[in-house]
């Protein structure tokens, strides 16, 4: 028997704005779309993605919303709810514009965001409650962050676009308009769809070692010597107290470990001080421990055992107090 030949895909980026985390108790107030490009097997084919484009503002479906969610889009509600577009009509015209595109193109749409995991639950949803259908099927959807994570060989929690290669951006500003935003995206999806990304180091992202620790030094690798260090996965800097209010009490804020999330570690080691004075607060602990991250809080001299033991084989952080 022959082996089937795959259909071209024809991807659409598509960017939605919403009142809400969730659909249904919340609404989508808009969204926009633009054709990406075409694969075609191993080709892909870029396209204008201001020439095939959709948008529409639409009626919200409830009376609950998150006043810090509706300002990101900057739409005025109560006009949506005089004007906004019916959304059983805006997504009949927008399985018809689907599927118009994609027989032009000859392909089979796949919708793509960043992140599509937000997009994609409001987009289905809205699609299967007003007219029960999907141009797009129940799982067409590409996601940017994942597709990057794989390409450059980076955990996804490290697939954040302050990150990747500026060649990979579109220098279109994130409004956050849903049809500016759609644009924007649709570039970056063609950029990485054509990326062939570079040999990777194999040093490059590890986790620098300390090399002497003694009261009100560190010496760690690559890095100049210093009294406090935050240590990740690719490198280092002296750890600055003040960026994010951490005192001996109640001690080491979650801010502080944030950032280190974003870098997909699997454990971060939290010292102490040589006395054991600096604290950590209950919320930092929670903060990884919800993002299921290895936590290890010690005396600096044992942190430093851990995190170097660690640093051998994975990925990890640290943030390292050497005196008090």
């Amino acid at each position: 028997m022959a082996a089937r030949t795959a259909r071209p895909s024809l991807y659409i980026s598509v960017d939605i704005e919403a009142d809400g985390p969730i659909p249904g108790l919340y609404s989508m107030i808009s969204f926009g779309a633009a054709v990406a490009g075409r694969q075609d097997g191993a080709s892909y084919t870029a396209a204008d993605p201001e020439r095939q484009t959709f948008y529409r503002e639409l009626r919200p479906v409830s009376e609950e919303y998150v006043p810090e969610a509706l300002a990101v889009s900057g739409l005025d509600r109560d006009r949506l709810v005089r004007e906004g577009a019916d959304p059983a009509a805006a997504m009949d015209e927008f399985r018809t514009w689907v599927r118009e595109v994609s027989a032009e193109a000859g392909a089979q749409p796949v919708m793509c965001g960043y992140p599509a995991s937000f997009d994609w639950t409001f987009l289905y949803w809205y699609l299967m409650r007003f007219g029960g259908d999907s141009p797009f099927g129940h799982s067409g959807c590409l996601d940017m962050k994942t597709l990057y994570a794989t390409k450059a060989r980076v955990p996804l929690r490290a697939a954040v676009k302050g990150r990747m290669p500026r060649e990979l951006l579109s220098r279109r500003r994130h409004t956050h308009h849903a049809l500016d935003d759609a644009i924007e995206q649709a570039e970056l999806m063609s950029n990485l769809m054509l990326w062939t990304p570079p040999v990777p180091d194999p040093d490059a992202e590890r986790s620098p070692r300390i090399t002497h620790l003694s009261w009100g030094r560190i010496e760690a690798e690559g890095l100049a010597p210093g009294k406090d260090f935050r240590l990740y996965p690719g490198g280092g800097r002296p750890w600055d107290w003040s960026e994010h209010g951490t005192r001996h009490e109640p001690g080491i804020q979650p801010q502080e470990v944030r950032e280190f999330l974003d870098l997909g570690v699997t454990a971060v080691v939290l010292s102490q001080g040589m006395d054991k004075r600096l604290g950590v607060a209950a919320q930092t602990l929670e903060v990884l421990r919800a993002a299921g991250v290895e936590v290890h809080v010690a005396e600096t001299t044992a942190a430093v055992e851990v995190y170097n033991r660690l640093a051998a084989t994975g990925r990890v952080a640290g943030l390292f107090h050497s005196t008090c």
